[in-house]
């Protein structure tokens, strides 16, 4: 599967997003994660350099990622 890079606007500043996680935005959740690889379902509240991000799943299949973006209604 190409690298697909998916959201949605949740509504006050609030995007869903389900992408490859680069370093800057790993850096920007605070979170440690020992396997970078894959697609990340996480919530960026904000914008720009001020942005927060919250990972909340990996995901290690292009099944997964294709139910996900249908299922939150992701583009």
């Amino acid at each position: 599967m190409d690298q697909l890079y998916l959201s949605v606007e949740l509504g006050e500043n609030r995007t869903l997003c389900l992408a490859p996680l680069s370093d800057r935005k790993l850096a920007m959740s605070g979170q440690e994660i020992d396997d970078p690889s894959g697609y990340f379902l996480y919530e960026k509240v904000g914008d720009g350099d001020f942005a927060t991000i919250e990972i909340l799943a990996r995901i290690v299949s292009d099944v997964a990622v294709s139910r996900l973006q249908a299922q939150f209604n992701l583009a």
